[in-house]
């Protein structure tokens, strides 16, 4: 036991009690009642009715806060049978409470986070639970087998009132008939009065991370807070899992920590060391056929996510009354992982049947937010069963035999999805090889949800999954591809069978920019005005980069930072004059912006130049108001005369201290039309592309490098993720 200083006592809602009783650790024939009274009168006494007249002896100690802590460990119950119990406390005597003793069958889990008080809503919590848990359960709490909560259960674990007055009060009439299982979060600050109040399974280290069975659910706790991450709690976890896998009597696993791997709303709440547990739980699932779930919170929204190879979920089961994390309020990022993520307050609820074909479902009940209140809406929804049989084997359609497809502008396309027992779609994944035998070294390896639901809108809205757009293939090379469907129950069908198809001449040249993104530092790039930075992920409190290590900060946020900053990059174009002047040429600039919290303004401008370095054409800036990447896709026709292009970064300061205006992975393109595509020249036949002088006449030696538009582009899809987690 650790202790602390005696220290006022908080204000009670009955007197003689401090925290009124509340359950914990449940079997299926033994439970415990825990209390806290201002001083050590008091008693409980239990039943099998109502009258409750059973005396049973409790152990008291000095509460780490300076009250008296009560515990009675009931005995001999009834697997499923009904229970009722009394507890006194100086004059004042609470209850009957009835709770019901764990049995096989059926399980029911609510499952919730963060309800430290926001002080602009100090009754949130509360209300979650009067109106939004309670009557999901129809107002009979024993309907609920389990409480589950994933850390944050006070702003300040140091305060001993806010553990009485801000957890236990509101949480009272839910936790008295059900018992709950919390983790620690950063605001328990590991204080004495965590490890006072819970009595959790003494299997693990100290009450830091344990396990207990419920049915056929296995539920792990975890401490993934500084001091406690480590190999130490990774090979304990990695043994339960083991047992797990040989005990026919667990169908899933139920995991619980605070610290997110991947997080939309909130990147800097990212934690390496959660991405190690949620690895060796995916491999669990994957290995012993046994679905699994590892619930979260820190960061105040709902997420729910699934891992691309294996049957597990993610899911953010915040925020029960924290203040909430807004679109546009952090650095955010939009991870192909998740299908949903809601600023909002709420709670998850979990049903698992336990028959001979085992499931579960989740649902996400939503209670809106300041501005729009919902009353238990259910937002997400899924179904697991174990298992489940997969998908029919989808057939790759195109391209395929003599297609010669541009490799920077074709589709693959697959045959519809159908399932066996009726499930519908859920995933599609798609890989393209240079060898057909060969799917390790991947020249494109990407998948996409049925859902993308980020800042407001379903991104992937009218998708149906059949098809995938690819535009990084080498030209005139020989290539393979393949997909595979996922269900609406996270299996895969086999891969199709793989196809092959050799590329056609490119669209568009290379990129004509050098340093891009900000990789090396600012080499080739000439700063005009105000600062300009390369600026590592995460660096200096900023954001994440859209790929690879670095992006520029246009305005600076480390040092010297301007409230508005330029720099730019030309490239001369005399390769290309004759192709220009025939008005065959554009110009195609991409990019990436964001920004820290929606305020700030990313820009790229792109000009065509004359030989005087006047102006003579141009598109942009075109600018961002957005903490998440967007894309920027614009193409330019050059006009006659234009001799060089000039692409600029630029960023201007609305708001704060820095600058923050975050560009990234720009690109600069030519798409050199051939003779006769809008002229009036006889010559119609496509150059040679092993022969770059063929393609521009007079462009001397170099030629145009055999960039030709010989086929439309397809349906572009675009999605950005930044990944990036850190401790």
């Amino acid at each position: 036991m650790r202790w602390l200083p005696l220290l006022l006592l908080p204000s009670l809602a009955h007197a003689g009690f401090v925290v009124e009783p509340y359950l914990q650790r449940a079997s299926e024939t033994e439970i415990s009642i825990l209390w806290e009274s201002d001083d050590g009168d008091a008693e409980l006494t239990w039943g099998t009715t109502e009258v409750a007249d059973t005396p049973a002896d409790d152990v008291a100690w000095a509460s780490a806060g300076g009250g008296t802590m009560h515990a009675v460990r009931l005995t001999g119950l009834t697997p499923g049978a009904r229970a009722w119990y009394r507890v006194r406390a100086g004059a004042t005597e609470l209850g009957p409470f009835d709770f019901i003793a764990p049995e096989p069958g059926p399980t029911r889990i609510v499952a919730m986070s963060d309800m430290q008080q926001d002080g602009s809503r100090p009754d949130q919590f509360r209300s979650v639970i009067d109106d939004g848990v309670l009557p999901w359960l129809d107002g009979d709490a024993t309907t609920a087998d389990l409480v589950l909560i994933a850390g944050d259960l006070v702003d300040n674990g140091w305060s001993y009132s806010q553990w009485a007055d801000t957890f236990f009060a509101p949480a009272a009439p839910l936790m008295r008939h059900v018992p709950t299982y919390p983790v620690p979060g950063n605001h328990e600050a590991n204080t004495p009065y965590f490890f006072d109040y819970f009595e959790l399974p003494t299997n693990g280290t100290d009450e830091h991370w344990w396990h207990f069975d419920h049915s056929n659910v296995r539920v792990i706790g975890l401490d993934s807070n500084t001091g406690f991450v480590g190999e130490t709690q990774l090979t304990w976890l990695q043994g339960v899992l083991e047992e797990t896998c040989a005990d026919d009597a667990i169908d899933f696993v139920f995991a619980e920590l605070h610290h997110p791997y991947l997080s939309e709303l909130w990147l800097p709440g990212e934690n390496a060391w959660t991405g190690q547990v949620v690895r060796r739980i995916e491999q669990f699932s994957t290995d012993c056929g046994k679905p699994s779930i590892h619930f979260f919170g820190h960061t105040h929204g709902y997420s729910r996510g699934n891992s691309r190879d294996d049957q597990h979920l993610w899911v953010n089961v915040a925020t029960a009354g924290g203040r909430i994390d807004r679109w546009g309020e952090y650095p955010q990022a939009d991870y192909t992982e998740f299908v949903t993520t809601q600023d909002e307050y709420g709670f998850v609820v979990v049903d698992v049947d336990d028959g001979d074909e085992p499931w579960f479902r989740l649902r996400r009940v939503t209670r809106g937010d300041a501005e729009i209140v919902r009353d238990n809406d259910v937002t997400d929804d899924i179904t697991i069963r174990a298992g489940n049989a997969p998908p029919t084997t989808p057939s790759a359609l195109a391209p395929a035999g003599d297609d010669a497809p541009a490799p920077d502008g074709l589709t693959l396309v697959a045959s519809a999805f159908a399932d066996p027992d009726g499930d519908g779609q859920s995933a599609a994944h798609w890989q393209v090889s240079a060898d057909c035998s060969a799917w390790d070294a991947l020249a494109f390896d990407r998948w996409w949800q049925d859902r993308n639901e980020y800042f407001d809108e379903d991104r992937q809205a009218g998708d149906d999954l059949s098809d995938a757009f690819v535009d990084s293939l080498e030209p005139v090379t020989a290539y393979c591809w393949r997909v595979r469907y996922r269900d609406a129950g996270l299996v895969w069908s086999p891969w199709s069978e793989p196809t092959a198809f050799t590329t056609g001449t490119s669209v568009w040249t290379s990129n004509l920019l050098e340093n891009p993104g900000a990789e090396q530092d600012l080499d080739e790039w000439t700063v005009l005005e105000g600062t300009v930075e390369s600026v590592e992920s995460n660096e200096c409190a900023g954001g994440t980069a859209y790929e690879g290590q670095r992006y520029f900060a246009v305005g600076g946020i480390c040092e010297n930072e301007s409230d508005f900053g330029l720099a730019e990059q030309r490239q001369d174009l005399t390769l290309w004059i004759p192709t220009i002047d025939d008005g065959r040429a554009t110009a195609r600039l991409q990019g990436y912006l964001s920004d820290y919290g929606g305020d700030d303004e990313p820009g790229l401008l792109l000009e065509a130049l004359d030989a005087n370095g006047a102006v003579v054409a141009s598109v942009g800036p075109v600018t961002s108001l957005s903490p998440s990447w967007v894309a920027v896709d614009e193409e330019l026709p050059l006009p006659v005369g234009t001799r060089s292009l000039r692409v600029q970064l630029q960023g201007t300061r609305n708001d704060g201290s820095d600058n923050d205006s975050y560009i990234d992975a720009v690109s600069l393109k030519l798409r050199l039309d051939p003779v006769g595509a809008g002229d009036d020249d006889d010559s119609t036949d496509p150059p040679d592309p092993t022969n770059p002088a063929s393609n521009c006449a007079g462009c001397g030696a170099g030629g145009n490098l055999g960039w030709l538009l010989l086929l439309p582009l397809g349906l572009r899809r675009r999605t950005g993720s930044a990944r990036a987690p850190q401790i």
